[in-house]
């Protein structure tokens, strides 16, 4: 189902900025201060107090930039380490095996009974398909009524009539090649496990599970025999604002968020990961589809858990966002197939953990720097105020006097200071670098000429709308090519 993302929170429309001779806040790119300072840093193991580092609980500014095409605003918390100290740790990217998929299973599922590589039978496909012909009829339906509010379940198709026609025979493939009965096997174990061919298991406890991996995830699902999908409350919430009534999946939850968090750190110990820390979280309905029925399993709450290096998570806090100032989109953000970011994915009910992906499997080389030299706050600051002040005037979307007189203008409402995956120079691993993540909104008016800031901000705390967001390295002050890692 299509997402419809309200015209004023359009932060996509922030293109990647031209390159001009003003970006000095990207020099140190390589020029080896990162290296050196992972050199240089004495190890603060003493436990002298002078090894901590410092940083203000506030930034309050108005405006930090301001010219005829911009004005950027700071009014901040900012989110550090109690103790001051600032670890680097080498990682090197794995893969995912068998073997580890297996042990998983077996301590998070029922002993397996039987098990069955066929997901999906020829009626099931078959009803997919009718579906898919019924959003097709509806949506010409709507786009001849002339696309008016209020319609329920339909979708704004921009597919060619030669993709519908080619998605309507990759459904009649299906149909062909699927059995028309669901046929099991006896199985005693998880032995049996295959990379990429998903299989579901029919348990010991009567109930189904669902599992699927290849090198660089896994999947594992309770109660459903294909891949279920998480449907969160920002997802709900579209559906509010867009259609009449609500989703009929949807599904309340009596669990907090605490208590998922705990159910959800409590669980992955006992499969056997330790050292992890909640980056965001949502409440959520777990949904399966078999073929063109979908149907809600329980409501709860989605996750995302990373790595905790040396006591605080990759990327902490809440910044899934739109897009990157300084290029990299917010898929490409927290994957893209360079590198990968390790997370879980789990959706959490009263009854504990339903749904676990992992992706992105690393492991620690290494303890590199226990405490690296990081810039002072006021170099970050500068570095800050650059990257703003030179992207902005080149970016004809945000801001364009042609379109619109009035400067576009920008509102910093987060910062962390917290770890980022940052390529080693001339090596296949990567440091897990203390870096700023500065949150920031929007207001273009060129874009959204009616939009205010009221209107924004009412945004700001839901699920899924956190703003756009920059990644400064808190070692050499350059921006982060979410892209490439450097």
């Amino acid at each position: 189902m299509k997402r419809i993302i309200i015209l004023c929170l359009s932060l996509v429309l922030l293109l990647a900025c031209v390159p001009t001779p003003k970006e000095e806040f990207v020099v140190n790119k390589g020029d080896d201060v990162v290296e050196q300072k992972l050199n240089e840093t004495p190890d603060p193991d003493s436990g002298s107090t002078a090894a901590r580092q410092t940083f203000p609980d506030r930034w309050d500014e108005d405006p930090i930039v301001e010219n005829d095409r911009l004005i950027v605003r700071a009014n901040t918390e900012i989110h550090v380490r109690a103790d001051g100290l600032y670890p680097v740790y080498r990682t090197r990217p794995t893969e995912i095996t068998k073997e580890m998929v297996e042990n998983v299973a077996v301590k998070f599922l029922d002993k397996p009974t039987a098990s069955s590589e066929a997901l999906l039978t020829k009626e099931d496909w078959g009803r997919a398909l009718q579906s898919y012909l019924d959003l097709i009829a509806k949506s010409e339906e709507w786009a001849k009524a002339g696309k008016p509010d209020g319609w329920t379940d339909v979708m704004d198709l921009n597919e060619t009539p030669e993709e519908l026609e080619a998605q309507t025979n990759w459904y009649m493939e299906q149909i062909r090649n699927a059995p028309a009965s669901l046929s099991e096997q006896a199985v005693n174990d998880y032995s049996g496990l295959e990379m990429n061919k998903p299989q579901s298991f029919t348990l010991a406890s009567g109930d189904v599970a669902w599992i699927s991996f290849d090198k660089i995830e896994y999947m594992i699902a309770k109660g459903c025999k294909t891949h279920p999908i998480i449907y969160d409350y920002a997802d709900y919430q579209d559906d509010l604002r867009w259609k009449e009534g609500s989703y009929q999946h949807w599904i309340e939850t009596d669990l907090s968020r605490e208590q998922a968090e705990s159910i959800a750190l409590s669980e992955l110990e006992r499969l056997g990961y330790t050292g992890y820390a909640v980056s965001d979280a949502s409440t959520a309905t777990l949904l399966v589809c078999s073929g063109a029925s979908e149907r809600g399993l329980a409501g709860g709450w989605s996750l995302v858990l990373k790595r905790s290096y040396g006591g605080y998570p990759q990327i902490a806090g809440s910044v899934y966002a739109s897009r990157s100032l300084y290029y990299g989109s917010g898929d490409e953000f927290f994957m893209n197939e360079k590198i990968e970011t390790e997370r879980f994915i789990l959706f959490v009910s009263e009854d504990g953990i339903q749904f676990l992906e992992y992706q992105g499997p690393k492991e620690i080389s290494g303890l590199v720097n226990a405490n690296v030299e990081l810039l002072p706050f006021d170099e970050i600051q500068m570095r800050i105020k650059n990257a703003l002040s030179v992207c902005f005037p080149y970016d004809k979307w945000a801001t364009d006097p042609s379109v619109d007189p009035r400067p576009a203008e920008a509102e910093i409402f987060d910062m962390y200071l917290s770890a980022f995956t940052i390529r080693e120079k001339n090596s296949s691993d990567y440091y897990e670098m203390p870096c700023w993540i500065v949150n920031f909104d929007i207001l273009s008016y060129v874009s959204n000429p009616n939009c205010t800031w009221d209107e924004i901000k009412a945004f700001r705390n839901e699920p899924g709308q956190h703003g756009d967001f920059l990644i400064i390295n808190a070692v050499d002050g350059s921006v982060v090519n979410t892209g490439s890692g450097w």
